[in-house]
């Protein structure tokens, strides 16, 4: 009786055009980086990049060329939208052909290392961020974009890596001191973060910072952001955010006081915040019906934290201190509003 053959996939020999078909096979279905490569024009972030990194000033020494700006810009851009180490991009830009293709690369390429894409961050720092995402800002609003409905302000953890300290030592740190005896320590001073903090949220405990963003209502694009420790109450940066010209205003019960009402009013901004209850003095049905109304906007900022949280897994990152926090923070707002405009369809490369 003949025995039935099975084809079995195994190591034939195969050269650099059987990857290179794979690799055209890969890209008959686009990724969202291959959306975005071909909605957003990176290079306009250039002349940007070379100011912020001192480029322009930087004479060559000789030895290995530093990798071009652009590119590493790039690199940061799929390693936040995919929420990976610096360890963990190293490995995936060279094991997947998304990702090098992204990158403008073919199998066998030079890539950057863990060491490099750290130093690249570290250069930018977190004020090299905030260039970059207010440029990237001006490019959409030149390109027409530009919501009428008002903004939404509202805030949202990003947690780090919870201290295991004792009592002691979070009374010291939640007063601006630095423990006695981590001075005697470097390596272990090294692993702490003097600067996050925990708060509760109703039943849940958070530990980290918090990202305050002002979004317009209409595109749902991240106009202007702010970080804090994680203690820090919602309405304290509500006043930075708030710029003469927004319209109006949506918020939760969290911003209203006798204060911020003051300012919306002095701002000439009209005020879209929910109203809250008091002990003894509950929200009538017209109040509750009017913060349901209000609500129907003001809900529209739960898919920025949504689609960061979920997709990008922006709300957990790996640092310590409020310096690299805020860069951490600021590039999930940038790769954000990057994914966003293929929404939207605002920017196109240029021929």
């Amino acid at each position: 009786m003949p025995r039935m053959r099975f084809r079995r996939p195994g190591p034939g020999q195969k050269g650099l055009f059987d990857q290179l078909e794979h690799g055209k096979r890969l890209a008959e279905t686009p990724t969202p980086l291959d959306r975005l490569d071909q909605t957003v024009d990176f290079e306009g972030f250039r002349d940007l990049l070379l100011d912020l990194l001192g480029y322009r000033k930087t004479e060559d020494k000789g030895g290995n060329a530093a990798f071009d700006p652009v590119f590493m810009l790039k690199v940061l851009v799929l390693q936040k939208f995919h929420g990976l180490s610096d360890e963990a991009t190293e490995f995936q830009i060279r094991d997947r052909f998304s990702f090098l293709r992204f990158l403008g690369l073919q199998p066998g390429d030079a890539t950057p290392d863990r060491n490099t894409i750290w130093d690249f961050k570290e250069r930018l720092g977190p004020d090299g961020v905030v260039e970059l995402f207010r440029a990237f800002n001006a490019r959409l609003a030149e390109a027409g974009v530009r919501g009428q409905e008002g903004k939404i302000v509202d805030a949202s953890f990003v947690e780090v890596p919870r201290q295991r300290n004792g009592r002691t030592e979070n009374q010291q740190i939640k007063e601006g001191e630095e423990p006695g005896d981590w001075k005697k320590h470097p390596a272990k001073r090294c692993q702490k973060d003097l600067d996050a903090r925990w708060a509760n949220k109703g039943q849940e405990v958070h530990y980290g910072y918090k990202n305050h963003v002002k979004a317009d209502a209409q595109t749902k694009l991240i106009e202007d952001y702010r970080v804090s420790a994680a203690s820090e109450h919602d309405s304290q940066c509500f006043e930075a955010l708030v710029a003469k010209g927004d319209g109006t205003v949506w918020a939760d019960s969290a911003y209203r006081s006798r204060e911020s009402l003051g300012m919306l009013r002095k701002k000439k901004v009209k005020a879209q915040i929910n109203q809250k209850g008091q002990k003894g003095r509950p929200l009538t049905e017209a109040q509750q019906r009017e913060n349901r109304q209000k609500s129907r906007v003001r809900a529209r900022v739960e898919h920025v934290f949504g689609y960061q949280a979920n997709t990008m897994g922006a709300d957990r990152i790996r640092t310590r201190g409020m310096m690299r926090a805020a860069r951490e923070i600021g590039l999930g707002n940038l790769v954000y509003n990057l994914m966003r405009s293929i929404v939207l369809g605002a920017l196109f490369r240029q021929a």
